[in-house]
């Protein structure tokens, strides 16, 4: 049977495939996951780019230590040469005139990259073939999309259950490599971030406030080596390397963030009850989970699942006991990522199959619910027109016991623009109501790409309760 695992970021995915060795060791045995450790095929996809790489052992094993070596490089300024004498690695990085994009290139015969330049690439910055010697594949990777497939690198390299005699040759630089000019602070100072350190990869994936960067203490000269030990949201290993200077949290921020985090509370209130229909209406298999498996998420301003990584203690291989993977948005055209607005949620799926979803950061201040129509005569004939649609095709909740709430916005037409569950039996029998059905948030702009999920026209706001005697209850949110 083939084993299949796959890291998601929100400019990055990787996918492996590949095989158990019935008599290699088993592993944690209280992981019921299997053990993979013959690798098949490993393929990376980024979003904007129109062709895939991939490979088998020997491609993912050069791809793993180049973006180690040039990851490092990047962060620290300080080279790390390859030794002499040593075959050009399959898979090549290197950093092109625009401070902000880096070349890969995958092919067995691949010239020496310091020839490489951005005139020699096609306008999407790809080159098209197969990974071969005559053909490699060229990529021109933005810094976002490098530092996803960094944190998916790492979350591969945390995970235990796949590939485990897999592992990067980390080693510290020869001083010869040092700038000759740096003060002794400088020249003692490890750099603050490495292949598998993901304070920059969240960065880059998530776009949160850079920390701030101090020197560590003066390590002895047996600490030098040292890796320093996993975390939830930091796993893996960090190789402390001499460094000219670390990069300043304003480079950071000027280099990764090349979106825009949604902070309007309004806006994020729309986007989380989208997401939490999305998911609850997909979300089947709701057996079988014995802890709470959170993740931070990420969404794009038109909805669309862009990334997501687990945090706490949920087990990395544990979202495909969730719809998030099939949920997730690749890009299969061409062309670059587009810099769009997104926003961060915490999402936890519960052993007892209820699903909770909030703003990572919280709300700011009390969301609203958009523009709204207030005039009393217009909301008695909408209350009246909103009972008849709903009379007239509702069916009765025999499956629920207790009444459904909701909160239910209407255009001035009376088109039903949005619904929102108000208790947890409203989300759990939702399908028993004819709301899902009569929805049209594109009547009143709420998705759309010019307005975002705030509506852009007034609409009437309704309390609806649908009861299990049969009664049906429409009134204003707010009174009349």
């Amino acid at each position: 049977m083939t084993i299949r695992r796959q890291y998601s970021l929100p400019n990055c995915t990787l996918i492996l495939e590949g095989l158990s060795d019935t008599t290699a060791g088993g592993g944690d045995q209280l992981d019921a996951r299997p053990l993979m450790t013959i690798l098949v095929n490993a393929e990376c996809r980024f979003m904007g780019q129109p062709q895939p790489i991939s490979g088998g052992r020997d491609f993912f094993e050069s791809l793993v230590e180049s973006v180690n070596r040039y990851a490092q490089e990047f962060l620290s300024h300080v080279p790390h040469p390859q030794l002499d004498g040593a075959k050009p690695p399959l898979v090549q990085l290197q950093q092109l005139p625009d401070k902000n994009l880096h070349h890969l290139r995958v092919g067995q015969t691949a010239e020496v990259l310091s020839g490489v330049t951005s005139d020699s690439h096609s306008a999407s910055g790809t080159s098209a073939g197969g990974i071969d010697g005559k053909n490699p594949v060229q990529l021109d990777l933005t810094t976002v999309q490098l530092f996803d497939l960094v944190e998916a690198i790492d979350q591969f390299l945390a995970d235990q259950h796949t590939l485990p005699d897999l592992a990067v040759p980390l080693q510290p630089i020869s001083r010869r490599y040092r700038k000759a000019d740096q003060s002794v602070a400088q020249r003692t100072a490890p750099t603050a971030i490495g292949v598998t350190s993901l304070a920059v990869a969240a960065l880059a994936l998530f776009f949160v406030p850079v920390p701030e960067v101090r020197p560590p203490k003066p390590a002895s000269e047996s600490d030098v080596t040292e890796t320093t030990s996993p975390t939830p949201d930091s796993p893996g290993q960090v190789t402390p390397t001499p460094t000219s200077s670390p990069p300043s949290a304003a480079e950071l921020e000027d280099e990764l963030t090349s979106t825009r985090e949604i902070t309007n509370p309004t806006e994020l209130s729309y986007l989380k009850r989208y997401l939490h229909r999305e998911l609850n209406q997909e979300w089947d298999n709701r057996e079988g989970l014995n802890q709470n498996l959170e993740y931070q998420v990420t969404v794009g301003g038109d909805g669309d699942i862009l990334g997501y990584k687990p945090v706490d203690d949920t087990p990395i291989d544990s979202a495909a006991k969730t719809p998030l993977p099939e949920l997730s948005y690749i890009p299969t055209e061409g062309g670059t990522a587009s810099r769009e607005t997104f926003a961060l949620f915490r999402v936890v799926f519960t052993p007892g199959g209820v699903l909770q979803i909030s703003p990572w950061q919280g709300y700011q201040e009390e969301p609203g619910l958009g523009p709204e129509i207030t005039e009393r005569r217009l909301l008695r004939q909408l209350n009246n027109q909103l009972y008849s649609t709903l009379d007239e095709r509702w069916e009765g909740t025999p499956l629920s016991r207790r009444p459904l709430n909701y909160r239910v916005a209407v255009t001035e037409d009376g088109t039903i623009a949005d619904y929102e569950p108000t208790n947890q039996p409203a989300w759990d029998y939702v399908a028993e109501t004819p709301l899902a059905d009569l929805a049209d948030p594109e009547a009143a702009g709420i998705g759309s790409e010019e307005t975002g999920f705030v509506p852009d026209q007034p609409l009437a706001q309704f309390q609806v309760v649908f009861k299990p005697n049969g009664v049906l209850e429409v009134s204003p949110l707010r009174g009349f």
